[in-house]
C-alpha cells in the first residue's frame, strides 16, 4: 500500500460512494437492493455487474470481476493504487499524509495550474507562427487530434512564458518548480522550451505533470523534456496514457511505440491503445504499468539495430512480469520505417498488419541469446544455457517457465526436464469429508459477516489443509481465520478488506454479493455458527484419522516425505493429547 497507512485507506473508502462513483462512468439502474449494469470489464447483453450500496462493494457474476471503490478506479480508469487512494481521498476532501507513496509533502496544486497555463498559452501561440502550422501540416495532423493532444508551440524568444506568466517572486517560483524556466548563476531566468512545437505530457489520472519539445530551429537537443521535479518523473509516466485509456479498454492491448509523434498519428488513425514512454527508454516501472493497463502488451521498435539492442534491454526486465494470464510481445517495424512514417504512407491497416507478426518476448530473448552463442560448441552451449536458467528462473509464472525451460532443454539437445514421479501421499480427506461442500461456503459466508462470534476461535485451522483437496472454498475459509487469529476483533468490513487484498477476493466477493435467508433474515446466528464450526471439527477428524491410515496401509512413514512425516507425528502427538 505505499505509504499510505491502513487506516487512512480505511477512512477514504468510507468516505467514498461506490455508487456515485461507478455510475458516473457505467449507468446504473436499482433492482432490489442493489445496483446493476451491464459489466464494464467484458461484453454481455444482459447486466451481471452488481454494485452493493450497503457494502459498498461491486462484483459481476460474469468474469468474476471485484473490488472496491480503490479497486474500480484501478481497473476501470487503469490508475496505480496511489492515484486511486489520491483521487478518492480529493473527492472526499480528505488531506493526504506528508508521506503520501509520491514524496508530497508540498502542495503541488500551484505547479499544477501554471503549467495548465503555459500550455493554454503555447497552444495559442500555433495560429501565430506559421514554422508550427507548416510542421503540423506536414505530419498530416488534423485540427481534432491537434486539439486532442494540446498540441502548442512555444516562440523562440528567452523571455517569452517568464514575461507572460512569471510577473512575481511567487510565480516565479511556480515557474522553475514546473520546469518551464531556467535559472542563470545571477539568478535570472529564461524560458526551457524555445522554438520547439511543444507536447504536454499528462500522467494516467489526467493531470498535467510536464511537457515535450520539438526542434524546429535546428537547436539541439532535438527532443527536449521537462527536468525532473516534484510533478515529473519520467520514470513513472507513460505518453498518451491517459488518451488512450477507452481504446486500450476496447482493443483488450496496449501498444508502446518510440515517439510521441507515433503515438499521435496512430490515435489519429482509429490505433488509439498505443503509448510510448516519456524522454528515457522504458523502464520497470513503466513496464508494470502497461500491464496495469492491460493483460496484452505489444512493445514496438524499429527495426534498425538500435530498435533491436532497446528491444533486447526491455526484454530483460520481463520474467518478474510475465504473471498468470499476462502476455508481452514484441513487434519490429519494416526497415527504414517507424509508425508514423508507416502509416502516413501506407494507412492504419497497413500498420495493423503487422501485430500479428508479434513475437512473444521470450522467444525473441531466447533466439536472439542464441545468435550470440554457438551452440555446436559445448562451452557455448554452456553458456547459453546458463543465461537461459537465470533468465527463466525468474519468470513469475511457473507454467510459462516450465514450457520454456523445455524449449532451452530442446535447443540443446538435452533429455526431457524430469518432474518428480506422483508417488507421495495424496492429502485427500475420506467420502464423508467430502460431502456437502456447500458446508464450507455457508461457514466462510457466515464467518465474513459475524467475525466476532467466539465459535470461530473452536475451529481446528492446523487441520484445513486437509480438505484443501475435497474443496477448494477450504482454502479461502482457512485464510480469514489465519487473518483472524493474527488480528483479533476485527469487525466485518475490516476483514472483509484484509481478503480483498489476498488471494481469496473474488469468492469472497462473490459470497458478499450473494443474499441467503440466514444471514439477513434474522436467524439465531449464534447456534448456526455453533452449529456449522462443529460439523467442519468433525470432517477434519475423520480427514485426520483418514489420512494416518492411508499413511499405514502404504507403508508408513517411509512412503511419506521428511515434511509430511513431521506433520502426521505432530498430528498423532497432538491426537493422543486430545484422547487424554
Amino acid at each position: 500500500m505505499a505509504n499510505f497507512s491502513p487506516t487512512f485507506v480505511n477512512a477514504v473508502l468510507e468516505h467514498s460512494d461506490l455508487v456515485r462513483l461507478i455510475d458516473s462512468r457505467v449507468p446504473l439502474k436499482k433492482k432490489g437492493k442493489d445496483f446493476w449494469a451491464c459489466c464494464p470489464f467484458h461484453q454481455e447483453k444482459s447486466p451481471s455487474f452488481s454494485v452493493s450500496a450497503d457494502k459498498q462493494i461491486y462484483y459481476c457474476f460474469g468474469c468474476h470481476a471485484h473490488g472496491n471503490a480503490i479497486g474500480f478506479l484501478m481497473a476501470h480508469d487503469r490508475l496505480s493504487f496511489p492515484e486511486a487512494v489520491t483521487t478518492l481521498a480529493e473527492e472526499a476532501g480528505i488531506a493526504l499524509p506528508e508521506d503520501s507513496p509520491t514524496g508530497e509533502q508540498e502542495d503541488l496544486r500551484p505547479l499544477r495550474a501554471i503549467l495548465e497555463k503555459a500550455v493554454a498559452l503555447y497552444q495559442s501561440m500555433v495560429a501565430e507562427h506559421l514554422p508550427a502550422q507548416e510542421y503540423l501540416r506536414e505530419r498530416g495532423l488534423d485540427a481534432d487530434t491537434i486539439a486532442r493532444f494540446e498540441l502548442g508551440y512555444a516562440p523562440p524568444a528567452a523571455w517569452f512564458l517568464s514575461q507572460k506568466l512569471g510577473n512575481d517572486a511567487s510565480s516565479r517560483r511556480q515557474l522553475l518548480g514546473a520546469g518551464l524556466v531556467s535559472s542563470r548563476d545571477d539568478g535570472s531566468v529564461y524560458d526551457r522550451f524555445r522554438g520547439r512545437v511543444i507536447f504536454p505530457i499528462r500522467d494516467g489520472r489526467g493531470q498535467m505533470v510536464g511537457l515535450g519539445g520539438r526542434s524546429l530551429d535546428g537547436h539541439e537537443p532535438k527532443y527536449l523534456n521537462s527536468p525532473e521535479s516534484a510533478l515529473y518523473h519520467k520514470g513513472r509516466v507513460l505518453y498518451g496514457l491517459h488518451q488512450a485509456k477507452e481504446g486500450v479498454r476496447r482493443a483488450g492491448r496496449v501498444l508502446l511505440v518510440e515517439g510521441y509523434l507515433d503515438v499521435i498519428t496512430l490515435h489519429q488513425v482509429g490505433v488509439d491503445y498505443a503509448v510510448a514512454a516519456s524522454g528515457t527508454a522504458l523502464g520497470d516501472s513503466q513496464l508494470e504499468m502497461l500491464f496495469r493497463a492491460a493483460a496484452e502488451v505489444l512493445l514496438c521498435f524499429d527495426g534498425d539495430n538500435a530498435g533491436r539492442n532497446a528491444a533486447w534491454r526491455a526484454v530483460q526486465m520481463a520474467p518478474e512480469h510475465l504473471r498468470e494470464g499476462r502476455l508481452l510481445r514484441v513487434l519490429f517495424m519494416p526497415d527504414g520505417e517507424d509508425p508514423d512514417s508507416l502509416v502516413r504512407q501506407h494507412g492504419a491497416a497497413a500498420f495493423e498488419s503487422l501485430l500479428p507478426g508479434a513475437r512473444p518476448a521470450i522467444d525473441f530473448f531466447l533466439e536472439d541469446l542464441q545468435h550470440r552463442h554457438n551452440l555446436a560448441a559445448e562451452d557455448e552451449k554452456a553458456l547459453f544455457l546458463h543465461a537461459a536458467r537465470d533468465f527463466l528462473k525468474r519468470v513469475s509464472d511457473p507454467i510459462l517457465r516450465e514450457v520454456y525451460e523445455q524449449r532451452v532443454q530442446d535447443l540443446c539437445g538435452l533429455a526431457p526436464v524430469t518432474r518428480r514421479a506422483a508417488s507421495r501421499v495424496v492429502r485427500k480427506a475420506s467420502p464423508n469429508a467430502t460431502q456437502g461442500p456447500s458446508l464450507y461456503k455457508t461457514a466462510l459466508r457466515l464467518l465474513l459477516h459475524h467475525p466476532e462470534d467466539p465459535a470461530w476461535q473452536t475451529l481446528d485451522r492446523d487441520l484445513l489443509p486437509f480438505l484443501f483437496d475435497s474443496e477448494p472454498t477450504v482454502k479461502n475459509l482457512a485464510g480469514a481465520l489465519d487473518i483472524l487469529a493474527n488480528m483479533t476483533h476485527l469487525s466485518s468490513h475490516e476483514l472483509f478488506a484484509k481478503l480483498s487484498a489476498s488471494e481469496h477476493a473474488e469468492v469472497c466477493y462473490a459470497l458478499m454479493m450473494t443474499h441467503t435467508g440466514g444471514v439477513e433474515d434474522g436467524a439465531p446466528m449464534q447456534l448456526e455458527i455453533s452449529g456449522c464450526v462443529a460439523r467442519i471439527n468433525q470432517r477434519l477428524a475423520a480427514a485426520r484419522s483418514h489420512f494416518i491410515s492411508r499413511a499405514a496401509d502404504q507403508g508408513g512413514l517411509s512412503a511419506l516425505s521428511e515434511q509430511e512425516r513431521a506433520e502426521m507425528v505432530r498430528l498423532s502427538r497432538r491426537g493422543r493429547r486430545k484422547d487424554v
